[in-house]
């Protein structure tokens, strides 16, 4: 039996084709046709269910939402404390930044902004989800007296937000220059230190 277009198997084929192109070829070589030739699809299969681009950049970025959402409640759940969570959820960023480095080259695309609105607003979304979760982690934590508290915790987010940014969009173009697992280590230990007591 052929495998359903809308079954999550196959938006994730879907995701993980148009990432690859985005890697080799750039945001803007995602077409309906590559992305079904990358798939092993038919490319008018796959105009049935995505008409352009943008149709399938939503499936992207709702596919890792999901993941991100996911990776949310896996780190509160496992964590041993606010710092710990964020440790975790840091971790599992790198993780995703590894296997997807084509996301920040997403995130940062023009084509976010202004092509879609369905892209800007899912791109809100994610950034708003990922913005209260640490957000809530941070307040934890100074309230607990783990984190800082002399910090807003607005400010300790962003600084977080560049513990993810830099090394994905070095990952993303030039591999090369970037030891990914070891700047993970060695941001965490950095941020870890910035912000504890």
């Amino acid at each position: 039996m052929t495998e359903r277009m809308e079954s999550p198997l196959r938006r994730e084929q879907i995701a993980d084709a148009a990432l690859k192109i985005v890697v080799e070829q750039g945001v803007g070589a995602v077409t309906v046709r590559r992305v079904a030739e990358a798939v092993g699809i038919s490319a008018a299969a796959l105009y049935r269910h995505y008409k352009n681009k943008a149709d399938i950049l939503v499936v992207v970025l709702e596919e890792h939402h999901e993941i991100l959402v996911n990776d949310i409640r896996q780190s509160r759940a496992e964590a041993q404390s606010p710092l710990d969570a964020l440790r975790i959820l840091y971790l599992r960023n790198m993780a995703q930044v590894e296997r997807y480095c084509a996301l920040p080259v997403i995130f940062l695309s023009d084509v976010l902004w202004f092509d879609d609105d369905r892209l800007r607003e899912l791109k809100l979304r994610h950034h708003h989800t990922l913005r209260e979760a640490f957000l809530e982690m941070i307040s934890a934590g100074q309230a607990s007296g783990e984190i800082r508290s002399d910090i807003r915790s607005g400010e300790i987010f962003i600084f977080f937000l560049g513990l993810i940014a830099m090394p994905a969009m070095m990952r993303a173009r030039s591999p090369e220059d970037v030891d990914l697992p070891r700047q993970t280590k060695s941001n965490w230990e950095l941020f870890a230190r910035a912000v504890t007591p």
